[in-house]
């Protein structure tokens, strides 16, 4: 089993940055190595797929669509892929994680099916150690989201990018401390605050 990664869950994706934040600052000290030995060096990388189904009323009883009144099967599949490397001279491990995936669902009186791909991306981009002792960070996060209706055709897409910078006091490496966050978010929203109750009924009832 995975979190299924739909609509309703989709925006807290947002909430990757942090944890990517916290990774890197964790591993945000000099490489041991001596700076310009490391260039482009992949230090971890972990690709997995996994794939999952099961019937909605018996996986969530009432919490699922009350007023459904065929039973709906969800078949879901993501792709993950995180990796750690080293870039320019060594000095800073940067860490990247993304994810895709889609989810179909299906009327299982009639056989009818809609079905969404989502995605996401996190990526260190620049750091850097101050003068002061503290390390700014700037963290990029894409977003999507497709929604396809019951003929397959696409209803909206919503998609963002997300910047985030970052300035971490390392005084204490066991428990860093953000002094400051600024995020800038760009993108475009089609889809709006969707129910998915009433997708439901809409595409394949």
């Amino acid at each position: 089993m995975f979190p299924r990664l739909t609509r309703r869950v989709l925006p807290a994706a947002l909430s990757v940055s942090a944890l990517a934040a916290t990774i890197l600052i964790s591993a945000s000290a000099p490489a041991s190595a001596a700076p310009g030995e490391n260039n482009g060096n992949v230090v971890f990388r972990n690709h997995q797929t996994f794939k999952d189904s099961h019937i909605e009323q018996e996986e969530h009883g009432d919490e699922f669509c009350p007023d459904v009144p065929f039973d709906v099967r969800w078949d879901g599949n993501i792709t993950v892929t995180d990796m750690v490397q080293t870039k320019g001279r060594g000095d800073f491990e940067y860490f990247s994680f993304k994810f895709s995936g889609s989810n179909t669902y299906t009327n299982l009186e009639t056989g009818a099916t809609f079905h969404d791909r989502v995605s996401f991306r996190s990526s260190d981009q620049k750091a850097r150690f101050n003068e002061d002792g503290t390390l700014s960070l700037t963290i990029m996060d894409r977003l999507g989201w497709k929604l396809f209706d019951g003929n397959g055709k696409l209803v909206g897409v919503d998609a963002g990018l997300v910047k985030i910078d970052l300035v971490v006091d390392l005084s204490d490496p066991e428990n860093p401390v953000d002094l400051s966050e600024t995020v800038t978010e760009h993108g475009t929203r089609q889809l709006g605050e969707r129910d998915f109750c009433t997708d439901v009924m809409t595409f394949i009832g």
